[in-house]
């Protein structure tokens, strides 16, 4: 895959603007996570990260399932006093970290393995931050919304009930 390397430089509005507008809290069925999961095929020497975590079950189940090191960032301080006490909870507190953080300032290119369930909104700042920062590979998880720029080597499509369907997309760099 040839990958044009961009800047990304956009007018933000404050972070708890951002949270309220742009990063609404959305979680994903474990259906979605298990799935998503399997389609990564992680592995021992992966790294995780969960952009936009919530309440950390998505990082948690990957750590769980697969006893890979899983950090979720979130940007609400709410949601990651929730996802860390998830984390202890389930016994995790050496496989699994949460992050007080704004997605758009972490740095991304020491995970192997990326999940996220981004917000229309941010699609292409988001895909241009994967483009610019990731490393050969690295695979990308997102959850409903494909990124801008790149093209999914897998998607999956769940249905839930009558009137939607999951889709998950990877990437693979």
């Amino acid at each position: 895959m040839v990958l044009l390397k961009t800047e990304y430089h956009v007018h933000r509005p404050s972070s708890v603007l951002r949270t309220l507008l742009e990063f609404p809290y959305l979680p994903s069925p474990l259906s979605v996570i298990d799935s998503a999961l399997n389609l990564a095929k992680l592995g021992s020497s992966d790294v995780f990260a969960d952009l936009g975590c919530g309440d950390g079950v998505v990082l948690i189940r990957a750590a769980a399932r697969f006893g890979v090191f899983s950090v979720g960032f979130e940007i609400d301080r709410r949601l990651v006093n929730i996802a860390l006490k998830n984390v202890k909870d389930a016994g995790l507190g050496n496989l699994a970290d949460v992050v007080h953080s704004d997605l758009f300032t972490v740095d991304i290119s020491r995970f192997s393995v990326v999940y996220i369930y981004p917000y229309p909104p941010i699609l292409r700042g988001l895909s241009e931050k994967i483009v610019n920062e990731f490393s050969r590979g690295s695979r990308i998880l997102t959850h409903d919304y494909p990124l801008e720029y790149l093209n999914p080597v897998k998607v999956v499509r769940i249905p839930e009930g009558a009137f939607h369907t999951h889709t998950i997309y990877l990437y693979e760099f």
